[in-house]
């Protein structure tokens, strides 16, 4: 196996010098930088990242937890944090909880058994009482956690940039559609925002909200029919997720009905389905909240003061679905 002497002794400079070219630490010149990762090319040098982890008590590894990849929002979150772990020098290992209070304690487990520096979670269980047992630098994104800083978008203006979309488009009685939002989840101010303005507004709204299985089509469907029924008069909806919405657009379309025309209808996310089907929505700002994560954890590995809440602004984006 080759070593880090073996090429301090190919490249004719000291173990140090390598050490420092290849962890872009002091002032090395351009000529010993080039024989150095020359020397590193010809003898297909890999450091031993055990050895190092050991040495600087490091592991660069970043554990990341989300309940689910299959939906948008988490994949560009992921992705966005991967990204910005490799500009960092960090590898990411990432796990899926299917939002299961056992699995999500076991992905716990199995991070600090791997010794990462830190946690990154888009943790959506209720009881988050296994997160207190470890002692472990940790980041809740779109999550509240007593004691744990947490990055998000700001649910709450979101909300109330919705409702004024649809007012604004002649909408006299819109609704909140979405699902069910434990008080510990950022995304409850959505739903506050839009009922504070419609308020504000004077303007009598409606709200539709679904339990977890209600996302399967046979349900959702059924749901819908059951929202026109009990609220006839509805001219515009605010969909708390891009998912949602595109779902709701496909099946009006299916029963006849089109937006602008005979419903408004505005999303959440910002994510590309919103795009596909020309549906106006409030866009999260995702790379940047991945970004800003991985940030908050490393100052909180450093042993750096970090705020314990940051809250990213939103964006509207108009498209062909409203007025």
């Amino acid at each position: 196996m080759v070593t880090i002497k073996d090429v301090a002794e190919h490249a004719g400079v000291s173990v140090t010098t390598v050490s420092r070219v290849m962890n872009n630490r002091g002032a090395i010149s351009a000529k010993t930088r080039k024989k150095v990762m020359k020397a590193i090319e010809e003898l297909d040098y890999h450091p031993n990242e055990l050895a190092r982890s050991l040495l600087s008590k490091r592991s660069t590894l970043i554990g990341v937890i989300v309940p689910y990849l299959d939906h948008p929002f988490f994949s560009r979150l992921a992705q966005s944090i991967e990204n910005a772990c490799n500009r960092n020098g960090y590898k990411m290992l990432l796990c899926t909880s299917g939002n299961r209070p056992e699995k999500e304690r076991e992905m716990v487990s199995m991070l600090r058994a791997n010794k990462v520096d830190g946690i990154l979670m888009c943790s959506r269980i209720e009881d988050a009482s296994i997160y207190a047992e470890y002692e472990l630098p940790m980041v809740s994104i779109e999550r509240t956690i007593e004691n744990v800083p947490s990055v998000s978008c700001d649910n709450y203006q979101g909300g109330v940039l919705a409702a004024k979309t649809l007012i604004g488009g002649g909408c006299k009685y819109p609704l909140v559609f979405g699902h069910k939002t434990g008080e510990y989840l950022p995304a409850r101010f959505r739903y506050q925002g839009f009922r504070d303005e419609c308020e504000r507004c004077g303007i009598e709204y409606r709200e539709y909200l679904l339990d977890e299985n209600d996302l399967f089509a046979e349900c959702f469907a059924r749901n819908l029919n059951v929202i026109l029924e009990k609220n006839p008069k509805v001219d515009g909806i605010f969909a708390t997720s891009d998912v949602l919405a595109a779902r709701a657009y496909v099946k009006f379309l299916d029963d006849g009905l089109s937006a602008p025309k005979d419903f408004q209808l505005i999303g959440f996310d910002g994510i590309d389905i919103s795009d596909y089907f020309n549906i106006s929505t409030i866009a999260q700002p995702i790379k940047q909240m991945g970004e800003l994560s991985l940030e908050i954890l490393l100052k909180r590995i450093s042993g750096e003061m970090v705020p314990n809440q940051s809250i990213l602004p939103i964006e509207l984006i108009v498209r062909g679905s409203t007025k």
